[in-house]
């Protein structure tokens, strides 16, 4: 049984008196009926461990109103209790941030329970509580949530996989924290391939059966495959037909659950914009757009930096990079900042080792760590890394240079260290 302050949002007592029997006579339990009330009452009668929201929500204005509150308190436990197929959109419903989504009306409460005991450990942990433990068997960890670090691109080719690799590697190989690497691009994922890799599970496996996200956070290392240098992947799934069966939701919870067992969170995407990949990018501390140096790819991530600004993804979170730059080729890297707004963050060059260490199974930073594009991956995770970066290192030329190195790093409010963001 657990205690806590529960605020119900629906019109009439149906779900009002689900809740109640859910969760049984140790919660305060407070209704809601209209809508249009809710900020108010969060605030004055307030503040709450769990809001329940049901179907009256359950519409484009209701999830907006559901995420300004989640943005306002983000310690408030979300659940959504609504009809089996919902009116919102996937990506409305992941944006209004709920622990889950469980069905209602039913006459089974044991969902409904399990849900709101969820949100309450999820709204003690953001508020720095004591987690009590929902069995002896089963403490739940009251540890800070892990960085998130998204890497995509609007076009294939320009090196996702290549930088994700590099930089789970660099994370896990100097900072001595937990790192983990998960391939979302679930129908031709190559984080396996590009790191030869034989994984018995895949993210797919660690979602096959409906479990909910303390189940998963318990289980979910035993669908994973180390790598020899100190990091976690769970890769993407082996059959491209698994990935029609992995929702948006599943991957908000599958996220949810690695930032709370890592400190560091690596992600590789495919090159669109879909459902599963907003859903990354919403859970993500920081967003890295990699470009490649050819007029196709600059054209094609100028309108994926302004549909990201139409999405109201804060442009302080995203950082460019520029892959494969070579001379001789009709651009100037400086051409290629101004159209990009100035962000570059920085610039790595056309390196046949990258090709190499991939048909060899390694990151090149493993392979090759003192070649050019290695001193320029490691200067730009420098600040992840206990040894300062040489002077040989840090002077690069271009955007990315003494203005650039100085935007290189800021400070990540979930973890309280620095970070780069190259």
């Amino acid at each position: 049984m657990i205690t806590c302050r529960i605020l119900v949002a629906s019109r009439g007592d149906a779900l009002l008196r689900s809740v109640l029997g859910a969760v049984g006579p140790g919660c305060q339990v407070l209704s809601c009926p209209r809508v249009a009330d809710l900020e108010q009452v969060v605030a004055e009668e307030g503040p709450f461990d769990v809001l329940v929201a049901g179907p009256a929500l359950d519409n484009h204005a209701g999830m907006q109103r559901l995420a300004a509150l989640r943005r306002r308190h983000p310690e408030l436990g979300v659940v959504l209790a609504l009809a089996e197929r919902p009116r919102a959109s996937t990506r409305e419903l992941v944006r209004a941030g709920a622990v889950d989504l469980v069905g209602h009306p039913s006459d089974d409460l044991r969902p409904l329970g399990r849900a709101v005991e969820a949100a309450y450990q999820h709204a003690l942990r953001m508020d720095g509580r004591h987690v009590p433990a929902a069995t002896e068997e089963e403490p739940v960890p009251a540890s800070p949530l892990g960085t998130v670090l998204t890497v995509a691109s609007s076009t294939g080719g320009c090196g996702k996989t290549f930088y994700a690799t590099n930089l789970a590697y660099q994370l896990g190989r100097v900072t001595g924290q937990r790192v983990c690497l998960i391939d979302l691009d679930l129908q031709f994922g190559e984080v396996s391939t590009a790191l030869r890799l034989k994984p018995r599970y895949s993210v797919a496996d660690a979602l096959a059966r409906d479990v909910d996200e303390e189940e998963l956070y318990e289980h979910v290392e035993e669908y994973m495959t180390p790598y020899p240098t100190g990091f976690q992947v769970l890769t993407a799934p082996r059959d491209p037909s698994e990935a029609d069966q992995i929702t948006p939701v599943e991957v908000t919870k599958v996220l949810r659950v690695l930032r709370r067992r890592f400190d560091y969170v690596v992600v590789d995407t495919p090159a669109q914009l879909s459902e599963t990949v907003l859903t990354a990018f919403d859970q993500s501390s920081r967003l890295l757009c990699l470009a490649t140096f050819d007029l196709p790819s600059v054209r094609n991530t100028t309108v994926f930096l302004a549909t990201l600004a139409k999405l109201k993804i804060p442009a302080e979170d995203v950082s460019v990079i520029l892959n494969k730059v070579e001379s001789g080729v009709g651009m100037e890297v400086a051409e290629v900042d101004e159209v990009f707004d100035h962000r570059i963050e920085f610039t790595l060059p056309y390196a046949k080792e990258v090709s190499r260490s991939i048909n060899h199974g390694q990151p090149v930073l493993a392979m090759a760590p003192a070649c050019e594009i290695s001193r320029r991956l490691v200067a730009s995770m420098g600040r992840w890394s206990p040894d300062p970066v040489s002077p040989q290192a840090s002077t690069v030329s271009g955007p990315e240079g003494a203005r650039g190195l100085r935007r290189l790093f800021r400070r990540d409010r979930s973890v309280g260290v620095e970070v780069a963001v190259a």
